[in-house]
């Protein structure tokens, strides 16, 4: 197998940890977004075979949008290109949370933080000559038949799990397919994979439903399994020529709504830098 450099978000925990588990065995250079100090000393204390030269450690809160441009120029100086963007990492909360810049914390970190880091390593992608984007997104977003911008920045009910955290990870992914097709033209290919239910400590929090706690104990699996549906999304050859596809237990499914350019417009506002 031919080794890449891959870039993680959310890479030290749950299901983003037992990806990285899999590609640091497989012999490929690994680069590790955490969000600060304090957590990067707390994962190789418990991981210690990953303090080695083969993974890289960058350092950035991405519910700050100044420390994503940070650490993507950071990216920039250090490396030379990324084969494949994992934009794994995710909040699920279990109240209403603004972030420094006044948004939602879902639509924060879920929606704005990932796109903003996709765009600002475009150019490491472009030097890949056949780069991937993989989204990690959640389970039947093909059923959704309409978005709510402005409770997207700011609801005024909060619900759990269905509300703010699934409609950030909607937004996600109509961001992502708009610029799919140019990005192709690129060589830069972008996939958005369900994980499917697993028990991290995501799900084991405050942000699930009470009375989803039953059926979490009974279905939701080892993150191992979200970790190869991400794994396999990047590397099935049957993917090789698709863009913009959603893909949920390996099948592709036809998400039916798109931004329109008055959405996309409302949603890029909400970014505080330039860009």
């Amino acid at each position: 197998m031919i080794t890449k450099k891959i870039l993680i978000t959310g890479g030290y925990s749950g299901i983003g940890l037992e990806l990285s588990k899999i590609l640091f065995n497989e012999g490929h250079k690994i680069g590790l977004i955490i969000k600060n100090e304090n957590r990067k000393l707390e994962f190789l204390r418990e991981y210690p075979e990953f303090n080695t030269l083969e993974i890289d450690i960058f350092l950035a809160d991405l519910s700050n949008q100044e420390q994503i441009i940070q650490v993507a120029n950071d990216i920039r100086n250090r490396w030379g290109k990324i084969d494949i963007l994992f934009n794994n990492a995710g909040v699920l909360l279990g109240e209403k949370l603004l972030s420094a810049q006044g948004n939602e914390m879902h639509f924060e970190i879920n929606t704005l933080a990932h796109y903003l880091l996709t765009l600002k390593l475009k150019p490491l992608l472009q030097e890949s000559g056949g780069a991937i984007v993989i989204n990690t997104a959640t389970d039947g977003l093909h059923y959704i038949k309409t978005i709510d911008i402005q409770d997207l920045f700011n609801p005024k009910k909060f619900k759990k799990l269905f509300g703010s955290y699934t409609q950030s990870k909607l937004a996600l992914v109509l961001l992502m397919n708009k610029i799919s097709d140019e990005w192709f033209k690129n060589n830069i290919r972008i996939i958005n994979v369900s994980p499917g239910g697993n028990k991290t400590k995501l799900t084991e929090g405050k942000g699930m439903p009470a009375w989803m706690t039953p059926l979490m104990v009974l279905l939701y699996k080892n993150p191992i399994h979200g970790a190869k549906l991400l794994y396999g999304a990047a590397f099935n050859e049957s993917y090789k020529d698709k863009t913009g596809i959603y893909l949920q237990n390996g099948k592709i499914q036809k998400i039916k709504l798109s931004l329109n350019e008055v959405q996309e417009s409302e949603i890029l506002k909400r970014y505080k830098i330039s860009f």
